[in-house]
């Protein structure tokens, strides 16, 4: 008999309005080398992709882009009423943005090269209480697109109530740290910031919902 347990791991959608290519104003997350993640303890509970959503923001000199990825899986992890766990996988050819040129575009090799690389990954184990303004906790992950694998460290907001847990982040990374280096036309050049925007919902299956997968 499982109890029914709702987690959601919320990095809301910021909306941005710029008269020119800005990412806007978030933390840039510190990026080193991969590290060593761990087997998660606790449950793992399966993303609701219904109810979640990966967003980016990117910029050039004259305007920005807002966009993201339809199609991703994953499971968050929970013990104790703490997050011990983030494992999340991004089909790269479900990119999209506002403009459709721009799509085709993030998609050939000049950015994600979505052929050769079909899939991008976040995996954390590292989810640390702080005490910062504006933040709970600092995580700590890899994170794996473009054939390269980072770890990167962002703070969040985090919050574990009645069977809830509600997180909020909101950070940068630079894509040339993944080798993604196209710099744009001379008199129109892409920021190498790119701003992550992520909501992401997991809950453990509800009796009513194991009763109709055995029926």
């Amino acid at each position: 008999m499982h109890t029914t347990l709702r987690y959601i791991w919320i990095l809301p959608t910021v909306l941005l309005l710029t008269a020119c290519g800005n990412v806007g104003d978030a933390p840039e997350a510190q990026t080193g080398e991969a590290v060593t993640v761990a087997e998660s303890e606790g449950e793992a509970l399966p993303i609701d992709t219904t109810q979640s959503a990966i967003n980016w923001r990117a910029a050039k000199v004259t305007r920005a882009h807002d966009g993201g990825f339809n199609m991703f899986t994953g499971t968050v992890s929970v013990a104790d009423n703490n997050v011990t766990g983030i494992d999340v996988a991004i089909d790269t050819r479900s990119i999209w943005s506002d403009t459709e040129r721009l799509t085709g575009h993030l998609m050939s090799a000049d950015f994600f090269d979505v052929e050769t690389y079909p899939e991008a990954q976040f995996q954390a184990d590292q989810i640390t209480p702080v005490d910062s303004a504006g933040a709970t906790h600092l995580v700590t992950g890899n994170l794996t697109m473009h054939g390269q694998t980072h770890a990167v460290t962002f703070p969040a907001s985090i919050t574990v109530a009645d069977n809830t847990v509600q997180a909020t982040a909101d950070f940068i990374i630079n894509r040339t740290n993944w080798g993604i280096n196209y710099t744009g036309a001379a008199d129109d050049l892409i920021e190498n910031d790119v701003r992550l925007i992520l909501n992401v919902s997991a809950a453990a299956p509800t009796m009513t919902a194991e009763a109709e997968a055995d029926a």
